[in-house]
């Protein structure tokens, strides 16, 4: 049986439903799962449920940013207690800074299209139902793009300019972990063994408990380097297709794509 820590939902920016990522889990033999949202943990009443119907376990999730060397990382957090008041706070305050970027999106875009507007946005409703980024289907919507994916493609690099500094990789950690939760490294890429052990070992020095070693992108090499490090220096082994339904069809990214085994992670303190 397969484990797929990191997938993605319609409480984030995903088209999958929770009971649809159930479903697709359970199909393809997926025994461990984590819906790892950005910024919100709302989809595991509903996880959890379906989940539990057809036998699938299930892991609490979440991804967010950090910053360490002036480089933004994405970071996954497990099995934290998400009653915890440091824990909740720090999700609200990441989430309040994503709504101001992605205002101040549509600020700048209206300056381009007449039809949009801030005050128009803030009253607008993501349609019920669908994940994704609201300015994304605002803008849609709105007729500047005929697509999500054409919207999602062009938006971002045109118009983004990063808000308040991300939280530092240790605060992260610490935050984290204080709520009973492990802090992970999403998807650190194929930069390069030498730079792979500055990177983690600055990171444990901050505080890190685990790496994200099997992931789509990543070569043989990269996850069999990363997942030796990971052994000879006590951090737990996580893996995951990091899968946004139809919103990303580039091949591997799916529930349940790397066919990675639950016995091939290390999940001590997640699970």
């Amino acid at each position: 049986m397969y484990a797929d820590m990191h997938i993605h939902s319609i409480f984030s920016d995903s088209t999958r439903s929770p009971e649809e990522i159930a479903h697709v889990a359970k199909q393809r033999n997926v025994s461990l799962l984590s819906v790892c949202d950005h910024g919100t943990v709302a989809a595991y009443g509903r996880l959890a449920e379906a989940c539990g119907q057809i036998g699938v376990s299930v892991v609490l999730g979440i991804e967010m940013g950090a910053v360490m060397g002036g480089h933004d990382y994405h970071m996954l957090a497990y099995n934290f207690d998400w009653n915890n008041n440091e824990m909740a706070d720090f999700i609200r305050s990441e989430v309040e800074n994503s709504d101001r970027e992605c205002e101040a999106m549509i600020v700048k875009m209206s300056g381009d299209y007449p039809q949009l507007s801030l005050a128009d946005y803030l009253a607008y409703e993501r349609p019920e139902g669908a994940g994704g980024w609201k300015y994304i289907h605002y803008a849609v919507d709105r007729g500047v793009y005929k697509t999500y994916e054409e919207a999602g493609a062009e938006i971002f690099p045109l118009y983004y300019e990063a808000g308040e500094a991300a939280c530092p990789v240790e605060e992260f950690c610490r935050i984290v972990k204080q709520a009973g939760g492990a802090p992970v490294l999403a998807h650190p890429g194929n930069i390069g063994a030498e730079r792979f052990t500055e990177l983690l070992r600055g990171m444990q020095d901050r505080g890190l408990a685990g790496v994200e070693c099997y992931y789509p992108s990543h070569s043989k090499e990269t996850t069999e380097f990363l997942a030796d490090y990971c052994r000879k220096n006590n951090l737990r082994i996580t893996g995951g297709s990091d899968c946004h339904g139809d919103y990303d069809r580039t091949p591997g990214y799916t529930i349940g794509s790397l066919k990675t085994p639950a016995c091939a992670l290390d999940l001590k303190g997640i699970i």
